[in-house]
């Protein structure tokens, strides 16, 4: 019986790999990094796009009526600084447009479902829906 090896083979096979991979890599990534050259004008640059923002959600919130509400929300990615806006917050309650912090006495009892956006320097824009429940207290002065 006759033995072969097949070591030369695969190691011409995986340098024939080796260089038809550098020369699509070589071909795909190309000119777009390459340095400004004097006959073709200058380099072709690619900016990262930032990342839209993201309104971090707070979860479910639960209050007794007459509570004073302190709710910071913030933002991640997007180009700060942030302009900040809720609808249907508890009665009493309202967002700072600046700072994004959720404050003030609250007066109504019920559950609302609140929508917080964030719109970043760009226009772009993220939100996050959370419910928040005022309990009315049985004895609000005792």
């Amino acid at each position: 019986m006759s033995t072969s090896t097949r070591t030369p083979r695969t190691s011409r096979r995986l340098a024939a790999l080796a260089v038809g991979l550098t020369a699509v890599l070589a071909a795909s990534v190309g000119p777009s990094f390459a340095a400004p050259h004097p006959s073709t004008g200058p380099a072709v640059t690619r900016a990262a796009a930032a990342a839209a923002p993201s309104v971090v959600n707070p979860g479910n919130q639960v209050s007794l009526q007459y509570d004073h509400a302190y709710l910071p929300m913030t933002a991640t990615g997007g180009a700060a600084p942030y302009t900040w806006s809720a609808v249907n917050l508890p009665t009493g309650a309202s967002i700072n447009s600046s700072t994004g912090l959720i404050s003030g006495l609250l007066r109504g009892s019920g559950v609302r479902t609140v929508t917080v956006t964030a719109k970043d320097t760009t226009g772009a824009a993220a939100s996050t829906t959370f419910t928040w429940r005022v309990i009315r207290d049985a004895c609000p002065r005792c």
